[in-house]
């Protein structure tokens, strides 16, 4: 394997997770937004409910944008061109 081959996907898995993570904080905004405003009234400040909807919506946005970025991004394997012989 080609040294610039093990770079572009180690830059492409290092691509992924960064977004990855930057999509799973707004998945995990998101689900506390709706579980505050659609879910039932809090009783009290803590309430593990909304962190949990939050982090579930966060974990299952963070699954889903790292595998199709690394769909998306992975490098594909060029097909070789038909050697001529020459004749």
């Amino acid at each position: 394997m080609s040294n610039h081959l093990r770079r572009r996907r180690a830059a492409t898995i290092l691509f992924s997770l960064i977004v990855a993570c930057l999509l799973g904080l707004g998945g995990l905004l998101a689900g506390s937004y709706l579980w505050g405003h659609l879910g039932p009234p809090a009783k009290d400040p803590d309430d593990t409910e909304a962190s949990l909807c939050g982090l579930l919506v966060g974990g299952v946005v963070v699954m889903s944008g790292f595998a199709a970025l690394l769909w998306k991004f992975w490098p594909r394997a060029t097909p070789k061109a038909p050697q001529s012989s020459g004749t």
